[in-house]
């Protein structure tokens, strides 16, 4: 730390009755006082105590939490700025933890500090920077993740959801190594219904869990090491492979906050890229718009590529995008970039934290295999439709081979992503169960490069068509039915569902549909026309060109959490 001057002074426990900020009494010793209150504010003041001068620009503050009335946390800033959404302490019930916190003084020399909960909580001061130093924590902020925290909460306090991928739990008709009752995962690759080309999924060699052999879908999602490794080979074209665990992420009337680890060493924006999103129901295959027409992949989502800093291999990296959708209507919002990370891999991963409420938006995250948390992106005034949804984890791919031009030998056209310790706070909400028609998994036609695909999606046409569904089951009563897939069409039409022979179940094109490309969709059915057990889906259009994929069905809430 630059130009810090050592001082030593406990400045006591710090009491507030009320929520009003009042300027706090500095203590000889850490006799008992009121704790903070619920949602409270209490002005510390740290210039011209403790040996600390009255002039310093910010000072090295040690606070420790004691006694917590529930799960919290508190955040520390300067008085006379605005508190920021970032906090500098977490905490569960009961718990007694410090953190080292480099605060900038605010008016009058004093830091005001604001409580989630009812706490005890003491201050010290164990260094300054003086006046003129050019030091502003607040301006360039960094945490320090907290490593004593159990893995399993993937290091999150307050987590209500933790995967840690220790074992694999496969046997999935598309997940891979991962659970299908907990896990969905969606595949979008190439499409051209007049040459027959019906989502061809080129052959990838994963690098990782001690092989490097090339293979096909579903083996391209892995658990070894106590980590999750998935690989996208694009064959010279866009592709994305998406996770999601089935458990909804609820931020109403919060700051939510959701963590996982990544080995983020995108080349760019035109190479390969991690993504994270969050959407309002489990629809399958979405990304950023990466070609300009790309429809909404959810009527409301959220989400960020990782493809920002420096393009190539090497150097760093950072949020390159934010994208929304509100009520169907695609947008990418301006936000501040204020910070990169270096290219992590599977030993040295990054770790990313994402703060999310329903108009603001932060993205943190540390150099590889490092503990220290940066501030890399801020985005305000997002007036989300939505404040509880699915969580995704994303590999998107651009035409990797044309990330170095003009000789088209970028390395990330088939390239592996590892990830880990996916975890989100919150209340709990409950699982949905879902259940998917198996990929078609023929012999599709060569991509532009060469490479052997395996075919996933179905040819639907005029129809119909009829396709099989297995062991549907319900561990509590279901709040309703979807069923979700990609769809494309030359023309304007949704395909026509029959569930169980059951009567066709029509869709109206949407507002914000578009021909000539995938689009995903959730669209309900009568939960009484699906029984346990095996069930039929039997689709029909009105186009000879409309093709499926990544099919299933959704029982909403069907499962309590564990």
């Amino acid at each position: 730390m630059h130009g810090i001057r050592r001082a030593g002074a406990v400045l006591g426990v710090l009491g507030l009755l009320g929520a009003a900020c009042v300027a706090a009494q500095t203590m000889a010793s850490s006799s008992a006082a009121p704790g903070l209150g619920m949602g409270s504010v209490l002005e510390l003041q740290v210039g011209g105590v403790g040996g600390v001068p009255a002039n310093a620009a910010a000072a090295a503050l040690n606070f420790t939490v004691t006694n917590p009335a529930a799960v919290g946390y508190v955040t520390v800033y300067p008085c006379g700025a605005p508190r920021p959404v970032a906090s500098n302490l977490n905490f569960v019930a009961g718990q007694t933890i410090p953190n080292l916190v480099l605060a900038k003084l605010g008016t009058g020399g004093r830091v005001c500090v604001y409580s989630f909960v009812a706490t005890d909580l003491i201050a010290d001061v164990s260094g300054y920077f003086p006046a003129g130093s050019g030091y502003t924590p607040i301006d360039n902020p960094t945490r320090i993740l907290d490593t004593r925290t159990s893995a399993a909460t993937c290091g999150l306090v307050g987590a209500v959801f933790c995967e840690t991928f220790d074992a694999p739990k496969g046997n999935g008709t598309r997940t891979g190594d991962l659970d299908p009752v907990l896990w969905g995962v969606s595949r979008v690759g190439e499409i051209n219904p007049g040459q027959g080309v019906t989502n061809d999924i080129p052959q990838v060699s994963l690098v990782g869990c001690g092989t490097t052999a090339w293979t096909f879908t579903p083996s391209d999602v892995r658990i070894c090491n106590g980590q999750l490794y998935e690989a996208v080979n694009d064959g010279g074209g866009v592709t994305n492979l998406d996770t999601y665990p089935k458990q909804p992420f609820d931020f109403a009337g919060r700051t939510g906050r959701v963590v996982f680890d990544v080995s983020a060493d995108s080349d760019g924006t035109h190479g390969a890229w991690p993504e994270f999103v969050i959407t309002d129901k489990p629809v399958p295959g979405m990304r950023v718009s990466t070609t300009g027409d790309t429809p909404p992949a959810a009527f409301n989502q959220i989400g960020i590529s990782l493809d920002g800093c420096t393009a190539g291999p090497g150097g760093t990296t950072g949020v390159g995008m934010v994208f929304v959708t509100r009520n169907g209507f695609y947008s990418e919002p301006a936000f501040s970039s204020t910070g990169c990370v270096t290219k992590g891999s599977a030993q040295a991963m990054n770790h990313f934290e994402i703060q999310i409420s329903q108009n603001h938006l932060e993205v943190w995250g540390t150099d590889a295999g490092s503990t220290t948390l940066r501030k890399l992106a801020v985005a305000d005034n997002l007036g989300l439709t939505f404040t509880r949804g699915l969580v995704w984890l994303n590999d998107v791919h651009y035409n990797a081979r044309k990330a170095v031009e003009p000789c088209q030998c970028g390395t990330q056209f088939n390239h592996t992503f590892v990830w880990d310790n996916l975890g989100f706070d919150g209340p709990k909400t409950y699982r949905d169960l879902g259940f998917d028609v198996p990929d078609a998994n023929v012999l599709g036609k060569p991509t532009s490069a060469g490479d052997p695909t395996r075919r996933t999606g179905y040819m639907v046409g005029t129809g119909p068509i009829t396709l099989n569904v297995s062991g549907v089951r319900r561990d509590q009563t279901p709040t309703g039915a979807l069923v979700v897939l990609n769809t494309y069409s030359f023309a304007a039409t949704i395909p026509s569902i029959s569930i169980n022979g059951g009567p066709w179940i029509d869709t109206a094109w949407p507002s914000w549909g578009t021909t000539f490309s995938w689009m995903s969709m959730a669209i309900p059915v009568p939960l009484n026309e699906i029984h346990d057990g095996a069930n039929t889906l039997t689709f029909k259009s009105g186009d000879a060109s409309t093709t499926i994929a990544n099919i299933s069905i959704i029982l909403v809430a069907a499962a309590p959490v564990p």
